[in-house]
């Protein structure tokens, strides 16, 4: 409908219908139209079917609507421009998502708007995904050519300014969305313009990976632990999902363009790519394909648009489940979770972290969020303000969470810590009716626990756990340490 009944061209002709010649020409330019050269005469025989079926019901398509609208603004410019004037034209015209709209909606815009001065048009290329929808930014300027005609050039819109700073998700989601997006500009160079990527103003945890998850302990997850979390599926599958999870918020993934959700999971997105589908998806992920790709499998395209618009719905936390093995699902995971099949990321991290599915608990974060909230945890613990019995319950939680995240170094160092604080809070009930026996004890403790805060780099607690022994100390004790390691610590610190 793009080019048949919703382009300039097509606004131009007498029947408001493009013309098979037209069509199958490539008038329309390579980068414009991508529908193959081959199918064209076949597309246009079933379009004209399709025309004769609406008219025969006496019906009318979105298409119909726009032409009628806009017929009847031209014919009330002429015969009552006073009406025009008070009644339809906007002094402003704000359109978001105007990546779903056809040069005849736009043309709308600018009929109602009165020129493009009075219009601001906002959208993202990459997630045209409407049925029969076709979209660049370079089609709003030429129906800016058609408005002002040969007389009215300063009618013509500018080219278009990016915005790459992203004020919704976080980088971990915006650097995942930005893999499908290389994909999409590297085999599919004239589907969208390719820009900067965005950037996020927080950084954040990549999405997790649930890799052939149980619907059973999927559904569990949503009742008892996720129950705000929005599913995505395909929007043919929308209505099957919502009563198998017996979870009400599943959208089709077109279903939810515009909106924004805190937690998303994508479901089975792989898994239910068409059978013809799947050999040509996997063959692109793990980069095997060459540059024929776009001419013969133009539908991943539409699917790569699909997902970038899905993973951009996230604010916050952002999961793919795969509930049955796949090509293409187990190729995605492998793409997702490693790079050793992306030479761009070769020496960065991967997109996304695999999940244990059979620990539920583990199954509300992603390892990196395990992590965030085990950091955050452990600077609490540092903190002066909070008392040694406190700082040892928020790093027992870091240390929970670390383990979760599966991070052995991070454990390591929470660990270390946990031993000094522990350490700290038995010195304050050191007193003069401790025996000397239990003073040299706790000296060889300090010296070992010392000896690991030092190793895993923790100096503020070093300097903690130093101002909480010396107190014990022989004096020459206190003198060696402050030569040898309190005042290399502070002057470290200092630096």
């Amino acid at each position: 409908r793009t080019f048949l009944k919703g382009s300039i061209e097509a606004f131009q002709t007498s029947t408001g219908l493009l013309s098979r010649e037209y069509f199958v020409s490539g008038k329309l330019g390579k980068n414009r139209c991508k529908v193959p050269s081959k199918q064209r005469d076949f597309l246009y025989d079933i379009f004209l079917q399709y025309q004769l079926w609406i008219n025969e019901k006496h019906l009318w398509d979105d298409c119909d609507r726009i032409m009628a609208l806009l017929k009847g603004i031209e014919d009330t410019k002429k015969t009552h421009p006073l009406i025009y004037e008070e009644k339809i034209k906007r002094s402003k015209l704000y359109v978001d998502e105007v990546q779903d709209y056809m040069q005849l909606e736009i043309l709308l815009f600018f009929y109602i708007g009165g020129g493009p001065g009075s219009l601001f048009l906002a959208g993202d290329p990459a997630q045209s995904v409407v049925l029969g929808t076709d979209f660049r930014f370079e089609e709003v300027r030429s129906v800016g050519h058609f408005v002002a005609g040969s007389e009215r050039r300063k009618l013509i819109p500018e080219k278009p300014m990016t915005v790459n700073v992203n004020f919704r998700s976080h980088a971990g989601v915006l650097n995942c969305a930005g893999g499908f997006l290389d994909l999409l500009f590297s085999y599919f160079p004239g589907s969208a313009k390719q820009l900067e990527k965005d950037v996020g103003l927080f950084k954040g945890a990549r999405p997790g990976v649930f890799h052939n998850v149980l619907v059973q302990q999927l559904s569990t997850l949503l009742r008892e632990k996720m129950p705000g979390a929005v599913v995505l599926c395909h929007d043919e599958s929308a209505s099957r999902w919502r009563d198998m999870l017996g979870h009400k918020l599943v959208y089709g993934i077109r279903e939810a363009k515009g909106m924004e959700f805190k937690s998303v999971i994508i479901l089975d997105f792989f898994a239910e790519l068409p059978s013809s589908l799947q050999k040509p998806w996997r063959n692109l992920l793990l980069n095997r394909e060459g540059s024929d790709f776009e001419s013969r499998f133009p539908l991943v395209e539409t699917h790569l648009k699909l997902v970038y618009t899905a993973v951009t719905r996230c604010i916050e936390q952002l999961f793919f489940a795969e509930t049955t093995s796949s090509i293409a699902g187990d190729a995605a995971v492998r793409w997702l979770t490693t790079t050793m099949n992306n030479k761009d990321r070769a020496n960065s991290e991967a997109l996304a972290t695999i999940n244990n599915v059979r620990d539920l608990e583990s199954m509300t974060m992603t390892n990196d969020e395990f992590c965030v909230v085990g950091i955050d945890n452990a600077e609490l613990a540092g903190s002066s303000e909070v008392e040694l019995e406190q700082a040892l319950s928020y790093l027992d939680r870091a240390i929970y969470c670390f383990r979760e995240a599966q991070s052995s170094e991070l454990v390591t160092k929470a660990q270390a810590q946990y031993l000094s604080v522990q350490l700290r809070e038995k010195l304050i009930q050191i007193d003069s009716s401790t025996t000397m026996h239990d003073r040299e004890t706790i000296e060889r403790e300090a010296a070992h626990v010392l000896e690991l805060l030092l190793r895993e780099n923790l100096l503020l607690e070093c300097m903690n756990l130093l101002s909480s022994i010396t107190p014990v100390l022989s004096p020459y004790t206190q003198q060696k340490l402050e030569e040898y390691i309190t005042s290399r610590i502070r002057h470290v610190l200092s630096v």
